[in-house]
């Protein structure tokens, strides 16, 4: 890929808060910002040179956003892969969409870290209720049940203090896959953000 020099138009997916600080650090340093976002108005949209209105999965829309653009990234997780997938025919996107893929299901995302050789706290992927039983019998209680897809900042959690916790933790999930890990204690979490030159 050839590199991306001021004056370059940046195209993001999403267009929430992350979205417009992403944005405003880009404008700053010369590249121009233009969003797609299902909603008008929004964060980013406010502060990038052009803002597209168009649902995730209108590909025609995707396709006349992606050639209008120099490079793409996407501002949350949650951006459709085959909006990404489309999207990748015709500009490149970085984190790649298969990083995407990985990162927008827990499941996906902690059997990648294992099998790469990265610390995982134990955990199981879990479908019925018999499977979560199963699954606390082999990893201990305290755990914690989440969602696979679509939870973040603590949402789609629920923590198994013991057994008797175990069926109310299941309907938390409102019928989508699960994966349980075992409870870590731990004094703080840190955040840490990477980049490097393409």
């Amino acid at each position: 890929m050839n590199p991306i020099l001021p004056n370059s138009t940046i195209g993001i997916l999403g267009s929430g808060q992350l979205g417009r600080m992403f944005a405003i650090s880009a404008r700053r340093m010369g590249y121009r910002v233009h969003t797609f976002s299902p909603e008008s108005d929004t964060p980013t949209g406010q502060v990038a040179d052009f803002e597209i209105c168009a649902e995730y999965e209108d590909l025609d829309a995707v396709k006349d956003f992606a050639k209008n653009v120099d490079v793409i990234t996407f501002e949350f997780e949650n951006v459709p892969f085959a909006t990404v997938e489309e999207a990748e025919k015709f500009a490149p996107v970085r984190p790649r969409g298969e990083v995407l893929h990985i990162t927008q299901n827990r499941l996906r995302e902690k059997t990648f870290l294992a099998q790469n050789g990265f610390p995982v706290t134990p955990f199981r992927h879990v479908k019925t209720l018999n499977e979560l039983q199963k699954s606390i019998k082999e990893i201990g209680a305290p755990a914690v049940l989440k969602t696979a897809g679509f939870g973040y900042d603590g949402k789609g959690q629920t923590k198994i203090k013991t057994t008797g916790d175990i069926e109310t933790a299941f309907a938390n999930l409102n019928g989508n896959e699960g994966v349980l890990e075992a409870f870590v204690e731990f004094e703080k979490e840190v955040s840490v953000v990477a980049a490097r030159d393409l």
